[in-house]
């Protein structure tokens, strides 16, 4: 998978261009959904100047959503592209972060385990689960962090 180097959107498979139409006049056809396609209710939600989402438009957001089945979870899923370096924030790239006490991270877990039917031989899971340190004094604080994602397995 490629990316755009300025905007991080995933580029169409085959394509040499380095950046998406959006930033290069004749960049690659984006695979992304451009800005403006409404395929989830999350982007009809209003948010404010600084992107984020008032509590009550959250909750009701929330309320409405169904729990998945399989078949919509793994299409949602954007794996992470076999040799990709730097943060993936700003890209397409599916993560998920819990983070807090044993139990809580423990309880969310196990909800996320359909995440390792993702493993296969093109894809892999990314599993980093640690215990948590105070940043100053590098005592450990009882608590924990994990972090799940997909990604293409390397040639």
């Amino acid at each position: 998978m490629t990316f755009c180097a300025d905007c991080g959107v995933l580029l169409a498979p085959g394509n040499a261009e380095e950046c998406c139409d959006n930033c290069a006049p004749d960049g690659a056809p984006t695979v992304s959904r451009e800005k403006g396609d409404l395929v989830s209710s999350l982007e009809g939600v209003q948010s404010t100047k600084s992107g984020h989402i008032l509590k009550k438009d959250a909750v009701k957001w929330l309320n409405s959503l169904d729990k998945p089945n399989q078949v919509e979870l793994k299409r949602s899923v954007l794996p992470k592209p076999a040799g990709f370096e730097g943060s993936t924030h700003e890209t397409d790239i599916s993560n998920i972060r819990i983070s807090g006490d044993a139990r809580f991270v423990e309880t969310f877990a196990g909800l996320m385990t359909c995440l390792l039917d993702f493993e296969d031989d093109e894809t892999r899971v990314e599993l980093n689960l640690s215990r948590t340190k105070v940043r100053d004094t590098k005592q450990y604080t009882g608590n924990y962090a994990l972090y799940l994602s997909v990604a293409e397995r390397g040639s």
